[in-house]
C-alpha cells in the first residue's frame, strides 16, 4: 500500500515533512508511519525510510547530515563529510553531526550537532549529494584535529590510497588549520598517512607494530628465484625475511573479485603462502582479534624477528618495496 510520501533522487530517501505534506500526506499520516516504524524522524521535520537506517551507524549518520542539509546552509564537515565522501571512519564518535558556518561565527552546540566556528574557503568546499560539504583533504585533516588518531590516519590512508586527494592536498589543508585547535595533532596524521595501506585493518596493524617496532614497509611484491611473481603481501620486514598479512573479510567474500569464490580465494591464498614459506620467508597471519591484543600481537612479531635473526637465513629469490606515494 502506498504511504502517499514522495520518492527522492539520490542513493538515500530523505523526506521534509513539507515534501511530504504537498504530496497528499497529512501530518497524522506521518506520526502514524513513524509510530509504526516504516519512517524514522532523523530530525525535526525530516524523516527516512526505517530500512534505510537499519543498515549500520555510518549509514545512519549519513542519513542524518544529508537530513541537516535539507534545512540549513551549513557545510557538512570533520567526521560527518568523512561519512559523505565514503571514506572509512572504524574508531570515530559519530554521535554528533558536525558542521561548518560558511562565514564567521561561533562554535555551537545543539542536540546532536556542532557547528564549528571559522571560515572555511572556497577552495575547501565542495557538495556530495547535493550537500555542501568540506574536500577530502580539509575533512581529513579536521577529523584528526578532533577524532581518535588511528580513527583519522584510516580516513587519510583510505583518502590517499583511493586518490582522493593527495599528499600536498593533505598538506595544504593542514597549513589552512594552522592557527586551530588540534592543529599539531593534524600535522601528525598528515605525516603519517600512507596510501599504501589498502584496508583499515592494515593502517591499524601497521600502526599496531609501530608502537614497539620499526615502521614496517607496505606492499612488498616478492619474486622466485627465477624471477616470476610470487605475490605481493600487505607488509613486514624484507631485509630479514619476516611478512604479515591481513586477513579482512573482504579477501575471502568476493570483495576484491566478484568472479572468485571464497573457496577459491582460500585455496589461492593458501598456495600463495606454501610458495612463500617454501622460499624461506616467515609470514605472520593476522586478523580483526589480533587488533583486539595488540601486545600479544607485537610479542608475535617480535618473536619472528628474533628467529630470523637468530637463524641467519635469508629468503631465496627476490623482492620489491612499493614506494610510498610522496
Amino acid at each position: 500500500m502506498s504511504t502517499g510520501i514522495p520518492a527522492c533522487d539520490g542513493e538515500y530517501m530523505v523526506i521534509t515533512r513539507a515534501e511530504a505534506t504537498s504530496a497528499g500526506t497529512s501530518d497524522d499520516e506521518l506520526r502514524r508511519l513513524v509510530a509504526s516504524g516504516a519512517y524514522v524522524k532523523l530530525l525535526r521535520g525530516v524523516y527516512a525510510d526505517a530500512a534505510e537506517v537499519a543498515v549500520g551507524d555510518e549509514a545512519r549518520h549519513r542519513l542524518r547530515v544529508l537530513a541537516m542539509a535539507r534545512r540549513s546552509e551549513y557545510a557538512a564537515s570533520h567526521v560527518s563529510a568523512a561519512v559523505l565522501h565514503g571514506l572509512p571512519v572504524s574508531g570515530a564518535d559519530l554521535s554528533e553531526i558536525h558542521s561548518v558556518r560558511l562565514g564567521v561565527g561561533g562554535n555551537r552546540h545543539a542536540s546532536g550537532r556542532q557547528v564549528h566556528s571559522g571560515r572555511v574557503a572556497a577552495e575547501w568546499l565542495t557538495t556530495v549529494d547535493g550537500a555542501a560539504v568540506t574536500t577530502v583533504a580539509r575533512t581529513v585533516v579536521d577529523m584528526a584535529r578532533t577524532q581518535p588518531r588511528i580513527a583519522s590516519l584510516v580516513a587519510a590512508d583510505a583518502a590517499l590510497h583511493r586518490r582522493l586527494c593527495s599528499p600536498d592536498d593533505l598538506t595544504a589543508a593542514a597549513r589552512s588549520v594552522t592557527r586551530h585547535q588540534g592543529a599539531r595533532r593534524a600535522r601528525a596524521v598528515v605525516d603519517l598517512a600512507d596510501g599504501r595501506s589498502e584496508s583499515p585493518g592494515e593502517t591499524w596493524t601497521r600502526m599496531a607494530l609501530s608502537e614497539a617496532l620499526p615502521q614496517s614497509e607496505l606492499q612488498i611484491e616478492v619474486f622466485d628465484v627465477f624471477g616470476d611473481f610470487v605475490g605481493r603481501v600487505d607488509g613486514g620486514y624484507p631485509e630479514l625475511g619476516v611478512l604479515w598479512e591481513y586477513d579482512g573479510r573482504g579477501k575471502y567474500t568476493g570483495r576484491y573479485d566478484p568472479n572468485i569464490s571464497a573457496v577459491d580465494a582460500v585455496l589461492a591464498e593458501k598456495r600463495r603462502e606454501s610458495r612463500l614459506t617454501e622460499l624461506g620467508w616467515i609470514v605472520i597471519r593476522i586478523d580483526a582479534a589480533d587488533l583486539r591484543d595488540p601486545v600479544r600481537l607485537r610479542a608475535r612479531v617480535t618473536a619472528a624477528l628474533q628467529r630470523a635473526q637468530r637463524t641467519g637465513i635469508r629468503p631465496s629469490g627476490s623482492y620489491e618495496l612499493t614506494p610510498r606515494w610522496r
